[in-house]
């Protein structure tokens, strides 16, 4: 395993590589790390190589002073690629890492796409504003903790002691002002749902929902994409990297090689 730093036209982003072969780039979510994939990072390294990294403004790459779109994360992930010289990778993406890998999908060659709890514009603004106050004023583990008390997070997380420390340790990665851009750039993405059927990944698209995943009800817009396809866990929120990572990496893996 190797983890270093790029630096890219205005930002320093954070990597690790992990394993040998084929290479698979992992995108996490909202106040999210590289260390949001440890579980599946680990396991998809025993066949692929895997490539996973902090979103500008996240863990340790560069926060810089204004919001960054979606556009600039996708912008960062091709010039990862472009520096590690990686030909036709698979993306999976998580939340906000589904924005990046659809931006990036739709100027790019992707041999696989695998989005977990996807979006495809903006989320409703209404309670961002109240999660940022919490962040700057109390920290990233009181946003956590304020988001489980008003049940933005289903059972399968807050209740399973190991995936509720495992979150709370990748919200601590993450600095409050980094959060806050990240914030308002999110909310000034664009609506992709009338481009999602220009996304032409020869090797298909994986959409991943727990069932209990508020965000489930964007899986009709979502399989706009062509040669796509969908698995929903059951009994599993937003969070399934945390909730269910050997459900998820068993979904993952059977679509990477059971469809080679």
């Amino acid at each position: 395993m190797s983890d270093m730093f790029v630096i890219l036209d205005d930002a320093k982003i954070y990597y690790e590589i992990r394993g040998e072969g084929k290479p698979v780039i992992l995108i996490h979510h909202l106040a999210g790390s590289y260390k949001s994939w440890s579980d599946i990072a680990y396991q998809l390294s025993q066949k692929f190589m895997v490539i996973s990294y902090d979103l500008r403004g996240h863990g340790r790459s560069s926060i810089l002073p204004y919001e960054y779109r979606i556009e600039d994360h996708s912008k960062d992930l091709k010039g990862l690629i472009e520096y590690l010289r990686l030909d036709n990778p698979i993306i999976i993406g998580h939340s906000l890492g589904t924005l990046v890998a659809i931006d990036y999908a739709l100027r790019n060659a992707v041999d696989k796409l695998i989005l977990i709890g996807a979006l495809y514009k903006a989320p409703n603004p209404e309670p961002y504003e109240k999660y940022v106050s919490v962040a700057l004023n109390f920290g990233m583990e009181a946003l956590a903790e304020y988001r489980k008390t008003i049940g933005d997070f289903a059972d399968s997380l807050v209740l399973n002691p190991v995936a509720w420390r495992k979150l709370l340790e990748v919200y601590n990665e993450n600095n409050p002002l980094g959060y806050k851009y990240a914030v308002e750039g999110l909310l000034h993405a664009r609506d992709y749902s009338k481009d999602l059927n220009k996304i032409d990944v020869k090797g298909g698209t994986l959409l991943i929902y727990g069932s209990e995943d508020k965000l489930k009800q964007n899986l009709n817009t979502m399989l706009t994409i062509p040669n796509s396809s969908y698995r929903i866990p059951n009994g599993y929120g937003h969070f399934l990297n945390f909730e269910a990572p050997d459900e998820l990496y068993a979904s993952i893996i059977d679509f990477l090689v059971g469809n080679s």
